[in-house]
């Protein structure tokens, strides 16, 4: 049975483990280069962000195991027509273990950062995919717009 929960700072290890993971897959890059370096950086980021609540993210466990992640960001950028407020929200960080795929947990998963999104009244989401992840956002409403995919929330 999976169940999913929201991270918290006791997370902070299983999240740098899943994204080295994910970083690994989808820019294949060769296993055996350190992640040293990065595993320190990541550490540092997920600690500061979780705390101030700029970053969000979501688990999907199943036989107490994270087998799926997923994440959000949030940012101020320079206001546009089509953002007044300038907040912003950037999918990262969503990754299922291969054993786990196709499941329907990576969607699950969008779901509740698309509920955490809009308690924060953010009217614009933003993401980079792998071609593995396309279709569940094309299906979640958004669109391809160069080599990210966006979804412009109604007001």
């Amino acid at each position: 049975m999976v169940h999913y929960r929201r991270a918290d700072l006791t997370d902070v290890e299983t999240l740098v483990n899943l994204r080295i993971q994910f970083l690994y897959e989808a820019e294949k890059i060769d296993k055996e280069i350190p992640s040293d370096l990065l595993e320190e950086s990541l550490t540092d980021y997920f600690t500061v962000h979780l705390r101030n609540g700029a970053f969000i993210a979501w688990f999907a466990v199943e036989d107490n195991l994270t087998v799926a992640t997923s994440g959000v960001s949030f940012s101020i950028v320079p206001p546009s027509f089509g953002n007044i407020s300038g907040a912003e929200a950037y999918i990262m960080n969503m990754y299922t273990l291969p054993r786990a795929r196709r499941k329907g947990m990576g969607t699950i998963l969008l779901g509740k950062l698309m509920g955490d999104i809009a308690k924060k009244k953010i009217k614009k989401v933003r993401l980079l995919t792998t071609e593995l992840g396309k279709s569940m956002y094309l299906k979640a409403g958004f669109k391809e717009n160069g080599s990210e995919m966006v979804l412009n929330l109604e007001e």
